[in-house]
């Protein structure tokens, strides 16, 4: 039986350097690449999350952004979501105490973080374990999805340089910014800053 990295193409003869490296880039890219079941899961999450905020707040909008907007998450990544409505203090606990009495999240896997820049609620989904962050009326992230989206469709090499980055931080506990690391968001400006920076006289897939 095959012992290799699971991404790595059984029998595959790899460039030497540099190109060997860009081809196992490359089928690392196609190895994590969400998968329909996966995406089919992760929109469910997003769908009973939805239901307990509308259940509370029937004129709240739930808007998803960050890598599974973006499309650039690995099969680890956990799903951003913002809630967008009228509240004169936050309700972080409100909708903190919905989700665990509900059932959508063990109230171990809670966590509120209502000190943070942007405050939070950090948990885990019970049902598929996929972990979920929500925060509140903050619009900049939908705005930002959509702008590394038109920057995925001008540097079609992005999502590659991207996910292979993020899974090299993940296994460093480099990835999480309240622990010291680095946010996604940042790591994706500093890829489009290289590819800027370092212009090819063709950028399509194969560069």
């Amino acid at each position: 039986q095959y012992k290799g990295c699971p991404w790595r193409v059984r029998d595959y003869q790899y460039g030497d350097g540099i190109i060997g490296l860009h081809e196992e880039i490359d089928h690392f890219y196609r190895y994590v690449l969400p998968t329909p079941c996966e995406h089919a899961i992760r929109n469910e999450v997003v769908k009973r999350i939805e239901a307990v905020v509308h259940s509370i707040w029937p004129q709240a909008v739930v808007e998803i952004f960050g890598s599974f907007r973006t499309g650039l998450f690995l099969p680890t990544s956990d799903i951003d979501l913002v809630v967008l409505g009228l509240w004169e203090k936050l309700p972080l606990r409100t909708l903190e105490f919905e989700l665990v009495s509900r059932n959508i999240a063990e109230a171990c896997t809670v966590r509120v973080l209502d000190k943070a820049s942007v405050p939070i609620i950090k948990l885990t989904d019970r049902e598929t374990q996929v972990k979920v962050d929500i925060s509140f009326n903050m619009q900049s992230g939908v705005q930002s999805a959509e702008l590394i989206k038109q920057f995925k469709r001008d540097y079609p090499v992005l999502g590659k340089l991207v996910l292979v980055l993020k899974q090299f931080l993940l296994l460093r506990d480099l990835n999480e910014v309240f622990t010291g690391g680095i946010s996604s968001y940042s790591l994706i400006l500093m890829c489009i800053s290289f590819l800027q920076l370092h212009p090819r006289g063709i950028c399509h897939d194969k560069t």
